[in-house]
């Protein structure tokens, strides 16, 4: 299988996929000096997102694209600081004199800024036909792929009130995990990992998505906090507004411990009662 997928990505294909990298048709240097790095990148493309469906990749075409520009991406983006490259008329080459220089750390640099946000587009992809994967939404690389609802990078792209670079993107899902905690003692421990689970298998029902859609407000919200601004109460309060409106829309809400907590009944005096308490 994999021999099968790496005979795919023959230079034309690369260079379809890395512009920067073309090269002449008889010069090879960029891509002959990655043989080994496409076969890293489909190992960590197998291990971290597809897992044990790999016969999924040939029998989809769409997939199939996808993760060949994923792993002409991850390949280059992961090599491109060691090959000493330099900038040519025609794309960024390989140093073959000693009175080349290699190209500037600030232009390797913005060329991996711009293929690493292509990677996580292409991710999401990606990801995107292993939800529809009967089985996916339940192993461990669908956990680590949606480890919260905020994991798309159109997520970040659309929602984010900052730059949109890669470096804030990672650091937008890192923070995530906070407002996922922030979250759960809100909708309930039980309703979040309820919609996480369908996120994953791609389950979802419209009483969900109205509810999947404010949270990621909140997200996209909290994300963007600048140092000493505090998260907006209200956006958390029409989350809850909705579940509270609707419980017989959120069963699993409804059901909760959480639920119940905020439905105990209070207590009530009695004239009986030699002591009256006052809440």
């Amino acid at each position: 299988m994999k021999t099968d997928f790496l005979a795919l990505i023959d230079k034309a294909t690369f260079e379809t996929h890395v512009p920067a990298a073309r090269m002449p048709e008889r010069n090879t240097s960029v891509y002959g000096r990655l043989t080994e790095m496409f076969s890293l990148a489909y190992d960590a493309l197998i291990l971290d997102i597809v897992e044990s469906y790999e016969d999924r990749i040939v029998a989809d075409d769409a997939l199939k694209e996808a993760c060949i520009r994923f792993v002409c991406l991850d390949a280059f983006i992961h090599t491109c600081r060691s090959l000493d490259v330099v900038l040519t008329a025609t794309g960024f080459g390989i140093v073959s004199t000693e009175s080349t220089a290699p190209a500037s750390k600030a232009r390797v640099d913005a060329l991996i800024e711009e293929l690493s946000l292509e990677l996580a587009k292409t991710s999401e992809k990606i990801i995107d036909k292993m939800i529809t994967v009967e089985g996916w939404g339940s192993s461990m690389a669908a956990k680590r792929q949606i480890p919260t609802l905020w994991w798309r990078y159109s997520h970040f792209d659309s929602l984010a009130a900052m730059q949109h670079t890669y470096s804030n993107f990672i650091n937008a899902r890192s923070r995530a995990i906070v407002a996922d905690a922030n979250l759960r003692r809100e909708i309930s421990e039980e309703y979040m990992e309820e919609l996480l689970q369908k996120t994953r298998s791609g389950n979802l029902d419209n009483a969900d998505i109205i509810v999947v859609e404010k949270c990621l407000h909140y997200f996209g919200h909290f994300v963007s906090l600048q140092e000493g601004q505090k998260p907006n109460a209200l956006m958390v309060s029409v989350i809850v507004e909705q579940l509270e409106s609707y419980p017989d829309s959120y069963p699993t809400y409804k059901s909760s411990r959480l639920y119940a907590k905020r439905h105990a009944e209070r207590y009530q005096n009695r004239k009986e009662d030699p002591t009256f308490f006052f809440m």
